[in-house]
């Protein structure tokens, strides 16, 4: 408290960059901290719950630079209105997955210095709401329409085109997923969006290898490019030529593509200043390939070679050597692989932040002598390894003591004895993701606290109340807890955890044995309870809504949302994860 309020108003600010919502107990420390936390709030996440007050919030947080709409299920149009009259700047605007793409013609007039817009996944999107775009957002540089939600899909080259002429500064468009658009559209955007520096385009059928070549030829600031598919279909092979007019190129995404030796031999003479590859579930190419690309690029940072099944220990080890400068690597689902790829890897990349291994045959390797090393890897993912055991987990914690977030879901060889390894030996820990791990029973007693402990799940595990009854009593800064499928819990260690955990934010108890009556007496018991999954067969009266709503509660059978975005670890999560890393 005896720091200048300069000094709080910075750390409050790193804070909000990492999760905004955490600045809520920080305002309740002084009235100096309410005022600073008042300033420094960038981010506001529109929900059903929050709609009633958000005149008073956006009064609140006068600095606003970002909004968006989650769990919302009123009228968006309205709201959007509202918002757009508070008279704040917003520069990022996320209507991704809603019912339909709002009209932005009255409130976008009043956000016209919006630069980020992304409307992913939303409902009956159409040419229309792309001329819509133009017009509202002229200052638009980040722009999201992957994926809409219409079938068929009603986005064609007309409404991209008509887009690209209003959009002289776009920097960033991603339109995956839009199945109709062709040629034509990337044509138009590399024609008149002359500042474009990444366009991302999967599922895109109808691309052609000559208009991925045009762009990279005319996109001259051109550092991001995703693609997939290449080479399924003839007329999809690029030419020997295709990356040498891209200069500026540092991040290459050809997942889901038939690649040869010869297209990844061309990429590494080209000499591009890559950081980041991503060759996800791609096939075609062989170790001689990928072995000539890494020895030319061994500065990369970001690598993923997820589904590469002729990969070995032995290949990796000879690929180690360029791996140096690497801060994540994705080798999930290469089935050869062992823990002996692992240990080899942390031991050489001293840079590695995050490493995934998902689906491969770590742990039927034979344990060697203890290694001279503590990796500073922080986020590692080694869920369907069916082989791991807990003496190799207990061999993990020792060498990677920084361990953020771990999940080993659906490891069955796994018991109590190696998580409580892993939570003795790795301090840092705050995600772990232990689901359908049939091997753990119980977690017994647990002589030490796990204050950092915020994201715990569990769901599928013969865990009960004896379990919940030592998370919370060593788990007190837990935020979300998934204990859905567990069928050996019961309100009474429920209770205990959502009395003794105070900060808890989200609970799933979907499946389990919980009693329906004690959802009014949670979020009296726990201020700070946010979201509940309900037990299977519980619909909630309109009364227990409304009443849970005035409490800053919802309740919902959709879980999907209710996890960290760590644990969402797939080939297509890579952004995500890098975000987490940096």
């Amino acid at each position: 408290m005896d720091l200048p309020e300069e000094c709080w108003e910075l750390i409050c600010k790193a804070i909000d960059e990492d999760d905004y919502r955490f600045l809520e107990s920080v305002s309740l420390v002084s009235t100096m901290f309410l005022s600073i936390t008042n300033r420094v709030r960038s981010t506001f996440v529109v929900t059903d719950r929050t709609v009633p007050f958000l005149n008073r919030h956006l009064l609140r947080f006068r600095n606003l630079k970002r909004i968006r709409f989650s769990d919302f299920n009123q009228d968006l149009n309205s709201i959007l209105l509202q918002v757009s009259r508070s008279g704040l700047d917003f520069e990022s605007v996320d209507v991704s997955q809603m019912r339909y793409f709002p009209d932005f013609e009255k409130s976008g007039t009043m956000m016209k210095n919006v630069k980020e817009l992304k409307c992913y996944g939303v409902g009956g999107f159409r040419d229309s709401d792309l001329v819509s775009i133009g017009v509202n957002f002229p200052f638009l540089e980040k722009l999201d329409i992957s994926y809409p939600n219409s079938i068929p899909s009603r986005v064609s080259d007309s409404g991209v085109i008509e887009l690209s002429s209003n959009l002289k500064g776009l920097l960033k468009i991603n339109i995956s997923g839009n199945s109709f658009i062709t040629d034509k559209s990337l044509i138009a955007l590399s024609q008149n969006c002359v500042l474009l520096r990444e366009i991302i385009f999967r599922d895109c059928d109808f691309i052609s290898s000559d208009c991925i070549k045009f762009v990279l030829r005319n996109s001259r600031n051109l550092e991001s490019l995703a693609i997939n598919g290449i080479g399924l279909r003839p007329r999809e092979s690029l030419s020997s030529d295709a990356f040498l007019f891209a200069r500026c190129l540092t991040e290459l995404d050809l997942s889901d593509s038939f690649l040869s030796d010869e297209l990844l031999c061309l990429i590494a003479d080209a000499k591009l200043p890559l950081k980041k590859l991503l060759l996800s579930d791609c096939h075609g190419f062989t170790f001689d390939g990928i072995l000539y690309l890494l020895a030319k690029y061994q500065t990369l940072v970001h690598l993923n070679l997820k589904g590469a099944n002729f990969l070995s220990d032995e290949m990796v080890m000879e690929l180690g050597m360029f791996f140096r400068s690497l801060t994540f690597l994705n080798l999930s689902f290469c089935s050869k692989l062992t823990g002996l790829a692992f240990f080899s890897i942390i031991e050489r990349c001293v840079s590695l932040r995050c490493m995934i291994m998902v689906g491969t045959n770590f742990g039927v390797e034979e344990y060697s002598k203890e290694l001279d090393i503590k990796s500073g890897i922080k986020f590692l993912y080694l869920s369907r390894n069916h082989n791991l055991r807990d003496e190799c987990l207990k061999k993990i914690s020792r060498h990677c003591p920084f361990l953020e977030s771990l999940d080993v879901a659906q490891c069955p060889g796994i018991t109590r004895d190696g998580i409580l390894e892993v939570w003795r030996n790795c301090g840092e820990l705050r995600s772990l993701d232990i689901s359908r791990c049939t091997g753990i029973r119980s977690l017994g007693v647990v002589d030490f606290e796990l204050p950092k402990l915020e994201s715990l799940r569990a769901c599928g595990t013969w865990i009960d109340d004896e379990a919940l009854d030592m998370i919370s009593k060593r788990c007190r800064g837990l935020l979300h807890l998934d204990l859905q499928g567990c069928l050996n819990v019961s309100s009474r260690g429920v209770k205990k955890v959502v009395q003794s955990c105070i900060r808890l934010r989200e609970i799933n108890l979907k499946y389990c044995e919980a009693d329906n009556k004690m959802f009014t007496w949670m979020v009296f018991a726990n201020p700070s309870l946010r979201k509940i999954v309900p037990p299977c067969g519980f619909s909630p009266t309109k009364k227990l809504e409304n009443f849970l709503l005035r409490h800053g509660c919802v309740i919902s059978q959709d879980s999907s949302e209710l996890l960290s975005i760590a644990y969402r670890a797939n080939g297509r999560d890579d952004d995500t994860l890098t975000r987490l890393i940096i």
